[in-house]
């Protein structure tokens, strides 16, 4: 049986490395998460099983290297807001030294959690994309094209912050992703050049998340088109990283989830007029196509009563496909 590969997520207790830890987890993976703090605090993280919890300053090069040891990649989730010298260090000068350790420790990938070029925005607060770009730069220097940046536009979900207070970005993250991946506004972004980067649709958490593991594994991240479309820019490049916009960011998201859902076979006899119905009714639920149903095989199904089936197959379906 081969050896499940190590990752160690860096600011694996946030709100972005919590799920991270929890997909990288679901794959198989030996997980470990390395923090000032360690251990998250229950009442803001739900309890992760198998998760390993390391307390360890990234100023500590020592200590931070100790913690990726035996690591197959390191997954970086570290940035800040503040004043534009507080950001450049952590974002900037504090990942370097995270991305500069893994590269001394023997680490195989790098994944770093970037933002995407937000045009007019980043004059704004040049702190914060000033050593996005520094790390960025660092990820390309130390790992090549064994390293990820991800560039997603706003992370949307719910973001728990004590044990009664929680942050439902999903009711404003949800809408806009979808309004904002119409063609209309694709369109309407390519013709306002820097401006239309404020157009990037939004990514949901998991999504990141997933793409964050599936880069650190190796799978699912090395094609894409331009970071401008929201692909990869660099990709095929010697020497530079990977960088994945929103676009891509879905496209290895949905990849990952269908490959991770098993195959589903129903019997049914093929004759039976009212299983027929129910197949059919199956079959239109079945919109990422995740059952598939022979005819002439052994009858597996109960013929129900007409008034009956709708409901029963719908509940039939809810329970065992979408659960």
């Amino acid at each position: 049986m081969a050896t499940a590969k190590r990752l160690v997520v860096v600011g694996g207790s946030g709100y972005v490395g919590s799920h991270i830890m929890r997909a990288a987890l679901a794959r198989g993976a030996s997980v470990a998460s390395v923090s000032r703090r360690g251990k998250p605090v229950a009442s803001v993280s739900p309890p992760l099983d198998r998760a390993e919890w390391i307390s360890a300053d990234v100023q500590d090069s020592a200590a931070l290297q100790n913690a990726m040891k035996g690591a197959d990649a390191v997954i970086s989730c570290l940035g800040a807001f503040g004043s534009n010298e507080f950001m450049r260090r952590v974002n900037g000068e504090q990942n370097e030294k995270i991305i500069s350790a893994a590269a001394a420790g023997g680490v195989e990938r790098f994944v770093y959690i970037s933002a995407a070029p937000f045009g007019p925005i980043e004059k704004l607060i040049p702190g914060y994309f000033e050593g996005k770009r520094a790390a960025e730069a660092a990820v390309s220097k130390h790992f090549g094209d064994r390293g990820t940046v991800i560039q997603p536009g706003m992370v949307y979900g719910t973001r728990h912050v004590s044990k009664h207070v929680s942050i439902p970005l999903g009711i404003i993250g949800w809408p806009m992703s979808i309004f904002f991946q119409s063609s209309p506004v694709r369109g309407l972004a390519n013709t306002l050049g820097r401006w239309g980067l404020l157009l990037v649709p939004p990514s949901s958490v998991e999504e990141v998340a997933s793409t964050a593991v599936a880069a650190a594994l190796g799978t699912n991240a090395e094609n894409g088109g331009n970071s401008g479309a929201g692909g990869s820019q660099n990709a095929g490049q010697s020497g530079s990283a990977v960088a994945l916009g929103w676009e891509r960011i879905k496209q290895i998201a949905h990849s990952v989830e269908m490959s991770s859902v098993p195959a589903v076979t129903l019997f049914w006899d093929g004759g039976c007029p009212l299983c027929r119905r129910e197949i059919g009714f199956y079959q239109r639920l079945d919109t990422k196509k995740r059952v598939r149903c022979p005819t002439r095989s052994p009858l597996l199904l109960l013929c129900l009563p007409s008034h009956l089936y709708q409901k029963s197959a719908k509940a039939r379906y809810e329970f065992y496909f979408m659960t």
